[in-house]
C-alpha cells in the first residue's frame, strides 16, 4: 500500500510522462503541418 508521499511522487511522475507525451504529439503535428505546407497544402484550412 503506497503512503500518501509516494501517491503524491506516483501521480507526479504521471503528469510529467503526459505532459511529455502531448509535447511530443504536439511536435509532430508541427513536422506533419510543415510537411503538407512544403507540399502546397495548407493544413490550417
Amino acid at each position: 500500500m503506497l503512503t500518501g508521499e509516494e501517491r503524491v511522487q506516483q501521480e507526479s511522475q504521471r503528469a510529467e510522462q503526459e505532459s511529455q507525451r502531448a509535447e511530443q504529439e504536439y511536435q509532430r503535428a508541427e513536422r506533419l503541418a510543415e510537411k503538407l505546407r512544403q507540399m502546397g497544402v495548407n493544413p490550417d484550412e
